[in-house]
């Protein structure tokens, strides 16, 4: 970035002082330093899970300004998605009665030799929310929860089953033809238009989610605070521009504390003007008709008869 940095802290410029920014919002005053923790902090705005941020300094700022208090919000959080990602009180999806598949079975066999068969529409699983050591207890089969989002961009319904059309391979998936194929592809596409993906959390409650996607927004703003300016203007004069080489805040020393102002060594009125004597102005103007004109020079200073 070519805007340079006032001797003693601040920017040259609409470019604004992005960690003078935070602090002004409640971040603390080495939030923007290059030091490992604050850099890691920082790093968790744009990427990093629930589980993550809940010991983060930023987050609990971003919280505060958003009328959170911080210690109740993460206790009321755990309190709906657990103590840890691997912990037992994690909620997790157990399966109470296993499904059966649809299809023909052989039900018995015909006189003189033979099977019958009859098509079985087949019933769906039976699920129910709980802890992992609540499923562990009861010695059921269970599977973490989705934590992946997507946000459809009419409704703006939430969901954790991404495409339907699409395979864990990324593949199309579905069609048993070339004809069906093609269709099936369009839909895919469809679906990919009419929805976003959202920022993973790594928990499945859609509540606190969406508390985090807040707090996010609000970092996010301030770190990305000079992004709405027109890359030229972003970026600021430089040397290049001007046929200057290298940096042009350098060439003219605005890098360097300014120099005390310095006493004049002459008295500009007394040695340089006179007053005393005054040229006569030799303009002239035109006078409209039936206006009387105004004695600029003369001795006549009755002014009363030019008042309505």
């Amino acid at each position: 970035m070519s805007w340079g940095r006032r001797p003693g802290g601040g920017m040259y410029g609409p470019v604004k002082d992005i960690s003078a920014v935070g602090v002004s919002r409640g971040l603390s005053e080495d939030w923007y330093s290059s030091g490992s923790t604050s850099t890691s902090n920082r790093t968790e705005i744009k990427k990093g899970n629930f589980w993550d941020i809940i010991d983060n300094p930023l987050y609990e700022a971003a919280a505060g300004a958003a009328g959170y208090e911080w210690d109740a919000w993460i206790k009321e959080a755990k309190g709906k998605v657990g103590t840890g990602p691997n912990d037992g009180t994690t909620r997790v999806r157990a399966t109470i009665k296993p499904g059966t598949p649809a299809g023909r079975r052989q039900t018995g066999t015909k006189k003189g030799g033979g099977f019958t068969y009859t098509d079985h529409p087949g019933t769906p699983a039976e699920y129910e929310w709980m802890t992992r050591d609540e499923a562990d207890a009861r010695g059921l089969d269970h599977e973490a929860a989705k934590t992946t989002r997507w946000r459809n961009k009419k409704t703006g319904k939430v969901t954790s089953e991404g495409n339907p059309y699409m395979g864990d391979d990324g593949s199309t998936v579905g069609g048993n033809n070339i004809f069906a194929h093609m269709q099936i592809k369009k839909l895919r596409k469809k679906w990919d238009e009419e929805h976003e993906e959202l920022r993973d959390w790594g928990v499945h409650d859609e509540g606190i989610a969406e508390d985090l996607d807040g707090m996010n927004k609000w970092l996010t703003d301030i770190i990305n605070i000079n992004d709405h300016l027109h890359p030229i203007i972003r970026e600021g004069p430089k040397g290049e521009h001007y046929g200057i080489e290298g940096d042009i805040w350098e060439h003219y020393g605005l890098d360097q504390e300014p120099e005390p102002p310095k006493e004049l060594d002459w008295d500009s009125y007394e040695k340089k003007m006179d007053l005393k004597v005054a040229d006569k102005s030799t303009r002239t103007y035109s006078t409209p008709t039936g206006i009387q004109p105004i004695d600029l020079h003369g001795t006549d200073t009755d002014y009363s008869r030019f008042k309505e």
